[in-house]
């Protein structure tokens, strides 16, 4: 940095401030000619034949599903002609790969949809079929195996080190699909610079990235004359405020490649592991207070349920009444668990228990109880509401109970106090919602597939108390198999800026994990690299020609079975019609 900061002083014509003037001039070597650069015809004619377009061969699987829908919502027929107007009839390639030495292919991870369908096509038109050897959706890069030899692609070297600053860089893909859709191309554009993020090391470049051209190499050219590639095309960013403004592409590093290659995990998965381990063995609780909950229990797939509304505050004189819904985890699957709730006043005397008895069904890790909570308000004030499963405090909440004839009595307090010192997150995976007022539909704990492997998606609902602080702040999750590999990374919300007064939500979507095949995985959610809160899902095998738990209870409500309601306001779902 201060040989820099001198040639840059030099090359202003800026005198040394000191008397030893001369000694500063010697201190920076003569600049070498730079070497003389290749037209950018010239690179692609060079490097394109190591190229190749990436296909997941999933046609089939596409139809299969239309298939399944139409007949689901009745419609079995299909039209007796069909007439093809496609504008190109070959696939549509899903990114781009390019070959390195050991006759490996390197590709981006989230171009990689049907592992057991995957295929490449050559520059020359050769497809042939390849197997997923390693991939890690950290650093988005994938290594392929081809089943048989590819001689005429030959296998491009990687370059060594860091990127380095300001340097001219090529980017080579495979343009994506639709009207516009080319074939391989070139761009050309400079580094300019390299940044850790959310576990992974990327190159942001300038040079124009498209669809398609993920997986993609990044290049430059040595002194040598040697044309290697630096990364792997990542993605398309966006610069400015609210309103992106302008672009900036990314590519997995040089680094990271070789980490994958030599089958390191990214640093993140060891932390995101343990906190797994430490929290999917404590039993908790989160509380909602509200009456509107309506759980569905499939006995052939997965429950799933809705909440609406979480009240934190009523107005009240005489007898007060909180129903409050629990969502528990930690539980045993197919085992009754007792759960016990309390009410305590301002002075912390308790003033209402109740006990509920759950089960939890099979495949499954999360249970639903609600009760209702009733009791005499003395006084205004906060009032706690705690859950206790044997005798253990598994889950807390508060509500303000104000007198509406009293204007000195307490307001809604949104933030609340920070439990035990320490903020939190609490987070719910549903398939909607909104955060004011709360409603959160299909809250379920798993996914429930026709097939595996494939990928899947997933959205979230997260809420955090008062005590973050931070700027330039990324609400992720991570999936995470049984073994602890993480699957999936999605980036659900990005905030510039969390004030510890103040209290924040937001809904994320979980990007598309990649899920091997049926099973236990959990979902752990970090704020940066901070792990804050987890969510156990199970991976269950859809029974043919049945729909998923809630296009089940949908469908029921359309029939007119809708739900009903229990006594004190609890609600139950409607009787399931086997069919």
């Amino acid at each position: 940095m201060r040989l820099l900061a001198r040639a840059a002083l030099a090359s202003l014509g800026l005198a040394c401030p000191s008397a030893a003037a001369s000694g500063c001039a010697r201190d920076v070597p003569p600049a070498k000619a730079p070497p003389a650069q290749e037209p950018t015809h010239a690179v692609f004619d060079r490097v394109v034949p190591s190229v190749v377009a990436v296909l997941n061969d999933d046609h089939d699987l596409r139809e299969d599903e239309v298939k399944r829908a139409m007949k689901a919502i009745g419609v079995g027929h299909a039209p007796k002609t069909v007439v093809d107007v496609s504008l190109r009839r070959e696939p549509t390639p899903h990114g781009t790969g390019f070959m390195i030495e050991g006759g490996h292919i390197l590709t981006a991870a989230h171009v990689i949809q049907t592992p057991d369908r995957l295929k490449v096509t050559t520059r020359g038109g050769r497809t042939v079929e390849v197997d997923l050897v390693r991939i890690d959706e950290v650093r988005d890069v994938a290594v392929l195996a081809p089943r048989v030899p590819l001689p005429e692609v030959p296998p491009l070297a990687l370059d060594q080190g860091t990127a380095r600053v300001g340097r001219k860089v090529y980017a080579l893909g495979h343009t994506g699909g639709g009207l516009w859709a080319l074939s391989w191309g070139i761009t050309e554009g400079v580094t300019s610079g390299v940044v850790e993020l959310l576990g992974a090391e990327l190159v942001l470049h300038d040079a124009a990235v498209y669809p398609g051209f993920s997986g993609g190499p990044v290049l430059v050219v040595g002194d040598d004359h040697v044309v290697r590639a630096i990364g792997v095309n990542h993605a398309i960013l966006f610069t400015g405020g609210a309103a992106p403004i302008a672009t900036i592409s990314s590519a997995s590093s040089v680094k990271d490649i070789r980490d994958v290659l030599a089958a390191k995990p990214a640093p993140i998965q060891a932390k995101l592991h343990a906190y797994v381990k430490e929290k999917s063995a404590e039993a908790h609780a989160e509380l909602f207070l509200t009456s509107n909950l309506s759980v569905h229990r499939d006995p052939e797939t997965l429950t799933t349920a809705a909440i609406m509304g979480n009240n934190h505050t009523i107005a009240t004189s005489d007898e007060a009444r909180v129903p409050v819904v629990a969502m528990l985890f930690g539980v045993q699957p197919g085992l009754k668990e007792d759960v016990e709730f309390r009410v305590i006043d301002p002075d912390d005397h308790p003033v209402a228990s109740l006990r509920r008895t759950l089960s939890v069904p099979r495949h499954e890790r999360i249970g639903f109880v609600s009760a209702d909570l009733r009791f005499w308000a003395k006084e205004p004030g906060r009032y706690e509401i705690l859950a206790f499963k044997k005798g253990v405090q598994i889950g807390h909440t508060d509500v303000i109970v104000r007198d509406p004839d009293d204007d000195s009595s307490p307001l809604a307090d949104e933030g609340g106090d920070v439990d035990g010192g320490d903020p939190k997150v609490n987070v719910v995976v549903a398939q909607a919602g909104v955060a004011n007022p709360l409603t959160l539909l299909g809250i379920r704990a798993g996914w429930s597939e026709w097939r595996y492997p494939r990928r899947v998606a997933f959205t979230w609902f997260a809420r955090g108390s008062r005590g973050w602080t931070g700027q330039n702040v990324a609400i992720s999750s991570f999936v995470l198999d049984e073994a602890g590999v993480i699957v999936g990374r999605g980036v659900g919300c990005i905030r510039p800026e969390l004030r510890p007064e103040i209290t924040w939500s937001c809904m994320g979507q979980g990007g598309t994990p990649l899920l091997g095949g049926a099973g236990r995985y959990d979902i752990v959610f970090a704020i940066n690299d901070r792990p804050v809160a987890t969510w156990p899902m199970e991976a269950v095998v859809r029974v043919d020609g049945q729909n998923s738990a809630l296009e089940r209870w949908l469908d029921e409500v359309k029939k007119g079975g809708g739900v009903r309601k229990h006594d004190h306001g609890q609600p139950k779902a409607a009787p399931e019609k086997r069919r």
